[in-house]
């Protein structure tokens, strides 16, 4: 049996305990209520993170690209981007499986496994990024648009359209 069959099999211990180690990456009170129910209603973060979850490990038992894993990380990603993590501890849940593989892989299968984790790895810096850059392109339209306006209202500036304002987008 290899490292991705071992994930297969174990999917549902695998999925507690990286679930578990994920939320306490929160502060203590926000861990507790992320851990106490799945409804997407009741708690929608603790929901899509237990989604995203499952859905990485799903694709470890396949030969996923980096932009498959990007895909299926995005939802925990972006929220985590807005979140006042650091970059590092906004991935640093991706890690969390490492420690997890200990216990649950066999120690032939351990490193192919960390091989695994270190793509999973990877794809959630990528999309980090990419969601940070958008963050912060967001930020400079608004802020385009707020001194625009400004200067309109002074009568210093004729009307803009708004593909100039967006500008920032096409580079």
């Amino acid at each position: 049996m290899d490292a991705k069959q071992a994930v297969k099999e174990k999917k549902q211990e695998f999925l507690k305990q990286w679930f578990k180690a994920t939320i306490e990456t929160y502060p203590q009170e926000s861990a507790r209520i992320l851990g106490k129910d799945a409804d997407r209603f009741d708690n929608p973060v603790g929901a899509v993170t237990r989604e995203t979850l499952e859905k990485v490990l799903d694709l470890l038992s396949d030969q996923a690209s980096r932009e498959t894993l990007e895909k299926a990380l995005d939802p925990l990603i972006r929220i985590r981007a807005v979140q006042a993590f650091s970059a590092a501890d906004a991935v640093s849940f991706i890690f969390a499986l490492k420690t997890i593989g200990d216990t649950l892989i066999e120690p032939d299968q351990l490193i192919d496994f960390y091989r695994m984790v270190d793509d999973i790895a990877l794809a959630g810096f990528n999309k980090l990024l990419k969601c940070k850059e958008e963050i912060f392109l967001l930020k400079a339209t608004e802020s385009k648009r707020r001194i625009h306006r400004a200067f309109e209202r002074a009568g210093l500036v004729a009307e803009l359209k708004e593909e100039d304002l967006l500008g920032s987008y096409k580079s």
